[in-house]
């Protein structure tokens, strides 16, 4: 009699140790998935940090050895919503598909002034809120509520300072009705407009959906490097703020990271070309190379990594 008690306690220990496992491997399975909020295709080279954890899937229970420093392909990110709102990049060494944070990998540059930037560290200034009650709060025409993306503009005004610009914009508002929400020069980032409301800056086909910025020409390299760097970081602040990608606009009105320029030729309602000109010249007289709105996507990339 005793031993038959004996065995069914062994039986029921047994049922409830594998119940408990299941239990446990379903919570320790849950908490380790992430749920992937957005994704998008890249094609970067890109060094592994030293002590990176790189795992075989978006899961973090199996991980993979990669040699520190490993130079590897990045295919593409995975935005994240539960685990820290982390940034994953899906990367390809030896012809195999790894996952890591892109905290733990560094972009390899093929611009100048980008390599110039990372080889600093990727410097950026703070941003200074500087709010004004004087514009318009509208908000913006999507179903969130929230900005789709980023619009790039400069000045155009040369020798022109970035708290001149700022007073010149605030002085005429009430005649011009023209605004954006932030000025970004080699040393400041000010942002003027609240960016939970739109800007007027862009025409009627972007104001509606975009954060917008101003840049006042800078005549240095290091000047021009640091605010396109200040620019960047801004970029990818917002974007990362509002849990939206790092890709370029499209003629479809995808995308979020627009020029003026693009938004002239891609949606219309403005006929402004900036920063085309403003980048091209500045980097061939400085840099003696060229910039672009690809070379700026890669480098709002590579801030956006560190968030």
């Amino acid at each position: 009699m005793a031993k038959r008690k004996k065995k069914q306690n062994l039986i029921y220990l047994s049922l409830i140790i594998i119940v408990a496992a299941i239990i446990g491997g379903s919570w320790f399975y849950s908490h380790h998935t992430r749920e992937v909020s957005n994704s998008y295709a890249v094609s970067e080279t890109a060094t592994l940090s030293s002590g990176a954890r790189v795992y075989n899937s978006l899961s973090a229970i199996q991980r993979a050895n990669l040699p520190d420093q490993a130079l590897v392909k990045v295919n593409r990110y995975y935005l994240t919503s539960n685990d820290n709102d982390d940034t994953y990049a899906r990367i390809n060494y030896n012809g195999k598909n790894y996952f890591v944070r892109a905290t733990d990998i560094e972009l390899k540059m093929n611009n100048e002034i980008n390599n110039y930037l990372t080889q600093s560290g990727l410097p950026h200034a703070k941003i200074t809120k500087q709010i004004s009650s004087i514009f318009e709060q509208r908000g913006y025409s999507t179903s969130s509520g929230n900005p789709r993306g980023v619009v790039i503009h400069d000045t155009g005004n040369e020798n022109s300072t970035i708290s001149s610009e700022v007073s010149y914009m605030k002085q005429n508002y009430s005649s011009t009705r023209v605004f954006v929400h932030t000025f970004i020069d080699n040393q400041q980032i000010i942002n003027i407009a609240d960016t939970k409301y739109m800007a007027e800056g862009a025409g009627p086909y972007a104001n509606p959906y975009f954060v917008q910025f101003e840049m006042p020409h800078e005549y240095t390299a290091a000047s021009f490097a640091n605010q396109l760097g200040n620019a960047a970081y801004y970029t990818a602040y917002i974007l990362k703020q509002n849990n939206l990608p790092v890709t370029k606009g499209t003629k479809d009105g995808g995308g979020t990271v627009w020029t003026h320029a693009m938004i002239s030729s891609y949606l219309g309602g403005t006929d402004h070309e900036d920063p085309i000109s403003y980048w091209s010249t500045s980097a061939r007289k400085l840099f003696g190379t060229t910039y672009n709105i690809n070379n700026f996507v890669e480098l709002v990339q590579a801030y956006y990594n560190q968030m």
